[in-house]
């Protein structure tokens, strides 16, 4: 022990010469608040331990040695030439949205099938509200049969100020959807199998065509719910609203 002491104490002092002695955020600004002054020392010692790597690194390569005013240099304009696009969020692995492969035929034209954007599903204010999209994301979704549908080309006002797409709203703010909130109006969403309903709902589907696509796991106020139910989840719903506007 006493011999790694003696090997590396001076690596100790030669640090403290390097962050307190030159160049020193912390020494050169004066901070009224403690953890200011905390976190300027902690700049430094990060500083000076990038550059102690980066002149190793180039002693390796047989590189030409640099100063410490030469790295902080370079340094800085490289952190100068940073754009809000190199601080954006990234999506996770996976959940890059993609086209509904389903197609189907519209007044004699070949178009891709739309479903109910889960997002907006949650974020709706009235029962009956729709939106419907063709992108969905892989990652998130059960089976081919039962897809994530996510509106990924359009921002709706689904929150005060919003810049993001319900794609990005799933991934980003809801976690991939488990911390997604408690729906406005209506139930909660499910990934449920396009067309795996049976019953009375199916035929119904059948008889009027594909011109409207509609997701399975949607209600509306006829789905055996009273009217005095229904008329309770659209007063809380608006005063869910309005308290999000006061805000």
């Amino acid at each position: 022990m006493i011999r790694d002491y003696h090997r590396w104490m001076g690596g100790v002092d030669v640090h403290d010469q390097l962050r307190l002695q030159r160049y020193s955020l912390q020494q050169q600004t004066k901070c009224k608040k403690y953890y200011k002054t905390i976190f300027l020392g902690l700049v430094d010692v990060a500083v000076v331990n990038a550059y102690i790597v980066f002149r190793e690194a180039r002693k390796k390569r047989g590189a030409k040695p640099v100063t410490h005013a030469e790295f902080l240099t370079q340094l800085q304009a490289q952190m100068l030439e940073l754009t809000e696009e190199d601080f954006a969020e990234v999506a996770p692995f996976g959940s890059c949205a993609s086209r509904n492969p389903d197609y189907h035929i519209v007044n004699g034209q070949r178009k891709r099938r739309q479903r109910q954007c889960k997002v907006c599903s949650i974020r709706k204010r009235h029962i009956g509200e729709r939106r419907a999209t063709k992108f969905y994301c892989p990652g998130c979704s059960s089976s081919d049969k039962a897809r994530t549908y996510l509106c990924n080309n359009k921002v709706w006002p689904h929150y005060k100020n919003n810049t993001f797409t319900c794609h990005q709203i799933w991934h980003f703010q809801w976690k991939n959807g488990a911390e997604r909130p408690r729906p406005r109006c209506g139930r909660d969403i499910q990934n449920r199998e396009a067309g795996g309903s049976t019953g009375k709902w199916k035929s119904h589907r059948r008889g009027r065509g594909d011109t409207e696509d509609e997701d399975a796991s949607e209600t509306t106020a006829s789905d055996g719910r009273d009217a005095a139910e229904v008329v309770a989840l659209e007063a809380e719903a608006e005063q869910e609203i309005a308290d999000e506007e006061d805000q």
